[in-house]
């Protein structure tokens, strides 16, 4: 087994100093938004967010999106690394996010009904959720597109003069969400989506899974997020990223439904995902003893003192662990994660 150094990631929405104070090290003086453990012999990929800034509103494509999005582009010509790349690979991109601190995203649509009474309420037009009211669920694209569109950009001012003014239970929350994106992009057309999509506070341990084609935006807070190796990011909004409208809409999964909540149910706790690319246990002052092998491992220390074998790591330190180590203990005095492949 070896340690696994983490890279990090500088983007505008990350933390000055979270990862930093994780870590025990000195801030870099910029924003550290990600660190990441990758190599060539994992299969996934993980890493650890320090979101300060609220990041994109954005879906990832399914696979099929994803070979056709990538084979265009590099038809096109378009660098690998140009700012107007929507697709960087060819494969898609599910991930599980799990809180370390209190954590904040959006994620998902609200069942139509509730949609349409929340966006009455803070004073989104009728004629903007017609489309919702008139076909049910397998209209949000068409919503989506059309909020997207430019065409209502008049009614973000009516939007934020209804949330400023105050909006009664149960949407003052959301209302106020609103008005804080609002303070970071003004004027965007993506709030008029913020009120018809779930808004969820997790807590430490608990975690969301972010299937492809699924709305999402992580607004605030610190989380270990574990993902199939793709990085395909389509934006709709919220962001001074390269936005693809059409791109997104077409990766929207209307059917996909609320995605519920994950709480831990005990200091050892494996969390449900319906792939097969990665599975994520979450250590709480514990033990576990893996014995049956079918690809390498990571473990990834966060707070306390974790030991893998014979390797001690500490806080924002992680470990691999070849298949051919054959089995291993891991034990945690605080805090850990340990990722595998899916079908173990």
């Amino acid at each position: 087994m070896d340690r696994l150094a983490g890279r990090l990631r500088h983007y505008d929405w990350g933390s000055p100093t979270a990862l930093a104070d994780l870590r025990g090290l000195e801030p870099t003086g910029q924003p550290e938004a990600e660190l990441w453990f990758e190599s060539d012999d994992l299969p996934y990929l993980v890493k650890v967010l320090a979101v300060q800034q609220t990041l994109s509103l954005q879906a990832h494509p399914g696979a099929e999106q994803a070979r056709r999005g990538f084979a265009a582009e590099q038809a096109a010509g378009l660098p690998i690394d140009h700012p107007d790349r929507s697709f960087v690979d060819d494969r898609a991109k599910p991930e599980l996010v799990c809180a370390v601190t209190p954590f904040e995203a959006l994620c998902g649509f609200r069942p139509v009904d509730e949609a349409i009474t929340a966006s009455a309420a803070l004073g989104i037009p009728d004629d903007l959720v017609a489309v919702l009211a008139a076909d049910g669920q397998q209209a949000w694209p068409a919503l989506v597109a059309g909020a997207l569109s430019g065409r209502w950009n008049s009614a973000i001012d009516t939007l934020l003069a209804t949330c400023a003014a105050g909006v009664g239970q149960p949407f003052a929350d959301i209302a106020n969400l609103v008005l804080r994106l609002a303070d970071q992009h003004p004027a965007d057309p993506a709030l008029l989506l913020v009120p018809m999509l779930h808004h969820h506070r997790l807590q430490p341990g608990q975690a969301l899974y972010v299937g492809p084609g699924v709305l999402h935006s992580y607004i605030a807070g610190m989380a270990v997020e574990v993902m199939a190796p793709g990085d395909n990011v389509l934006r709709g909004g919220l962001t001074t990223k390269h936005v693809d409208t059409a791109s997104l809409v077409e990766a929207l999964d209307p059917a996909a439904g609320e995605h519920p909540v994950q709480t831990p149910a005990g200091p050892l706790h494996r969390y449900d995902v319906p792939v097969d690319d990665f599975a994520t246990w979450r250590l709480d002052d514990t033990a576990v003893d893996i014995d049956e092998r079918i690809g390498p491992d990571l473990v990834l220390s966060m707070a306390g003192t974790t030991t893998v074998g014979g390797l001690t790591l500490g806080p924002g330190q992680a470990a691999l662990i070849p298949e051919a180590d054959g089995p291993y203990t891991v034990q945690t005095d605080s805090l850990a994660w340990l990722v595998t492949v899916g079908a173990t």
